[in-house]
């Protein structure tokens, strides 16, 4: 009779690559099915890619000096710890995040709009959590901040105008990203809601159309046009976000 693997090893085979494709493909229905599970294996991912950060991999002529060359290892891929990350980002995720977005972060190309992604969602919840400074550039001086942006972005960055909307202009900044200048406009309702619109430059061509992405209280919006791909983030239902996505697109598409 043969023992049933504990969920450790079940777990440890997934991420090792030792499963063969039929238990891989029943493994990965689990985690489809159960978000808890789907967290498990994250924070085993995470601290695996913690354990090689502290670990230097030795170099090739190192093995070979040990003669151990021939020993099989798997490739280090330098966007390797960002496909981790989007499996974290992806724990407790309804309506859009989730396995089928890390699965597909596994494309360098994907990768980038996964990191992106995070960078916009991480810089809404950080500066709209600011009283004082929010922006680097205020409302009052609009012109300045588009032609600063267009200028360090190296397209036209017209502030979209959302006042039809209910929301006022709080400001702009320029932020980094994937080694790339992106930047970030704020607005905010009169019930103290703060919405921001985030844009960054990938290296790849694509279009896509609005993909409605929603985590821990935030709807983000995403979508790419050539290589710049485009958010708009708030805590807002999709009903209520989209008049304001459809402007913003309008305005810097």
């Amino acid at each position: 009779m043969t023992e049933t693997p504990s969920i450790e090893e079940q777990i440890s085979a997934y991420l090792d690559g030792e499963m063969s494709a039929e238990d891989r493909a029943a493994f990965e229905e689990r985690l489809e099915s159960d978000p808890h599970l789907l967290e498990r294996v994250g924070n085993w991912q995470q601290t695996d890619d913690l354990l090689q950060s502290l670990v230097p991999e030795p170099s090739d002529s190192h093995m070979d000096r040990l003669m151990v060359a021939n020993l099989p290892h798997e490739p280090r891929w330098p966007l390797r710890k960002v496909a981790s990350w989007a499996l974290i980002f992806a724990m407790g995720a309804v309506g859009g995040f989730g396995l089928n977005e890390w699965r597909q972060s596994q494309n360098p190309a994907q990768v980038l709009i996964v990191q992106a992604t995070m960078d916009a969602t991480s810089a809404h919840r950080i500066f709209t959590a600011e009283a004082r400074h929010a922006v680097e550039v205020g409302p009052d001086e609009a012109e300045h901040l588009e032609t600063w942006l267009t200028k360090r972005m190296g397209r036209e960055m017209a502030v979209p105008q959302l006042e039809g909307l209910g929301l006022t202009f709080v400001g702009g900044r320029l932020l980094p990203s994937g080694g790339k200048a992106a930047a970030q406009y704020m607005y905010e309702n009169a019930e103290g809601e703060r919405v921001t619109v985030y844009m960054a430059r990938t290296d790849a061509e694509a279009r896509s159309a609005l993909r409605f992405l929603s985590d821990d209280g935030l709807t983000t919006v995403r979508w790419q046009d050539g290589p710049w791909v485009f958010f708009v983030v708030g805590p807002l239902d999709k009903e209520a976000i989209s008049p304001i996505v459809d402007v913003v697109h309008n305005t810097l598409i």
